[in-house]
């Protein structure tokens, strides 16, 4: 368990909402977790990053208390997971935090910058049977093991899309090497309709990999040649911060997004609580 040393300063758009917000993220206590504060509001509410707050959407996480939300805070998340960051206090100025290179490495390099300070008293949900969420095609599972394991699939059953499989154990330097840089991806056929969705305003060729009908990225480069299915095992990282513990057990998926991540989160906190 860990926070950091001093304040950090991060500022930046919105993937979804287009919006520039601005971060001041201080250190906390034992105990506090994450907490974002939306000081764009007078009462400037608190949103937990706990699973206990979810409010399912499309393409993205979000945390919704009394009303307040906060969107797309998994790359953020992630970047807390792989430091073993898990207590601050995130004041944001806006609904939604900055998408800046559609990875978590940026979140990592703030984090970092401002000194980690290890704390006592980290929390682990060790899984003793298998769990899984599914729906349709896609799906999410865990079963026991003595670390935090991830292997992902991507297989969108497209020509010029190919099968996709990675896997590792989750370790800070895994972490940071393997994962933090991988960024967030979507098909060109795509952004039409997320668009009439409200969705996607800040989002561009340099902040989101975008793949053609060829599947070639357009005015942009790879950072590894599995970039895609790497950024699904980031955001399943992301979404697993809300378990409120360093989760020991092997984790599978197939196609899963953020929703099926979710539901696992969970049904492995109420079968924890059982």
């Amino acid at each position: 368990m860990a926070t950091i040393s001093k304040t950090a300063h991060f500022e930046g758009v919105g993937l979804h909402t287009g919006e520039h917000v601005q971060l001041n993220i201080h250190p906390a206590q034992v105990g506090h977790g994450v907490v974002f504060v939306r000081t764009d509001i007078e009462s400037q509410p608190k949103i937990p990053a706990s699973i206990d707050y979810i409010d399912y959407r499309q393409r993205r996480t979000a945390l919704m208390n009394n009303g307040v939300e906060i969107q797309t805070p998994e790359h953020f998340l992630a970047a807390c997971y792989g430091l073993g960051i898990e207590n601050l206090l995130v004041e944001i100025s806006g609904a939604e935090l900055p998408g800046a290179d559609g990875s978590a490495l940026p979140f990592c390099k703030a984090l970092l910058g401002a000194g980690i300070e290890e704390q006592s008293g980290s929390k682990t949900v060790k899984v003793s049977s298998e769990l899984q969420a599914d729906r349709d095609k896609a799906y999410i599972k865990v079963t026991p093991s003595e670390k935090f394991e991830i292997k992902y699939t991507l297989d969108h059953d497209l020509d010029f899309f190919p099968k996709q499989v990675f896997s590792l154990v989750v370790t800070k330097d895994s972490f940071l090497k393997e994962i933090a840089p991988a960024r967030t991806f979507v098909l060109k056929k795509e952004v039409e309709a997320l668009q009439k969705f409200g969705l996607g305003k800040g989002a561009t060729v340099k902040n989101t990999l975008v793949i053609d009908d060829n599947g070639s990225i357009i005015d942009n480069e790879l950072r590894f040649p599995d970039e895609f299915t790497r950024h699904k095992i980031l955001d399943i990282i992301g979404d697993f911060f809300l378990l409120g513990a360093r989760l020991q057990g092997k984790l599978e998926a197939h196609r899963s997004g953020h929703n099926l991540n979710a539901m696992l989160v969970e049904k492995i906190r109420g079968a924890e609580h059982k």
